[in-house]
């Protein structure tokens, strides 16, 4: 898969194309293109990164993601599949802290005006882990994330 998004960068590279991103596939990272857009535009990123806030948890070819808190965005539109879409869930881990800017969330340090990352439980679904704070919950990877704040 490595390769693939490799030979996709350097194709792009030597079309000219310096401004276009690279498209994360399912199980890489990505963070949002531009954070005051209003249109999710992803671009990959390593999952090492403190910019890797989001994971593509699938790719369906389909309207909708599966069921869960996803950051959805469409890849376009082909005549014989129709439109595919990508469905992100938050790559993070208890302690980290967010920043929220528009429908999305970046790293940043902890302290006044971001968000904490209070619980990450793994193979439950129920908002009702959180006590009251802010749940996020995926069915795809079965997952419940709670932030603060």
């Amino acid at each position: 898969m490595r390769a693939t998004t490799l030979v996709a960068a350097v194709v792009l590279a030597l079309s000219g194309c310096a401004g276009c991103s690279v498209q994360a596939g399912v199980g890489e990272c990505a963070k949002q293109v531009d954070v005051n857009s209003s249109e999710v535009a992803m671009t990959e990123v390593d999952c090492s990164s403190s910019e890797a806030v989001y994971r593509v948890s699938s790719r369906e070819r389909r309207t909708m993601c599966p069921e869960g808190d996803y950051l959805t965005e469409s890849s376009g539109r082909s005549r014989t599949n129709g439109k595919t879409r990508l469905c992100y869930v938050l790559n993070v881990s208890e302690g980290d802290c967010l920043k929220p800017v528009n429908q999305y969330f970046e790293r940043a340090a902890c302290g006044a005006g971001v968000r904490k990352v209070t619980k990450v439980v793994d193979g439950q679904a129920d908002r009702a882990l959180c006590d009251g704070d802010d749940a996020r919950t995926y069915s795809q990877p079965v997952r419940t994330i709670c932030i603060a704040g």
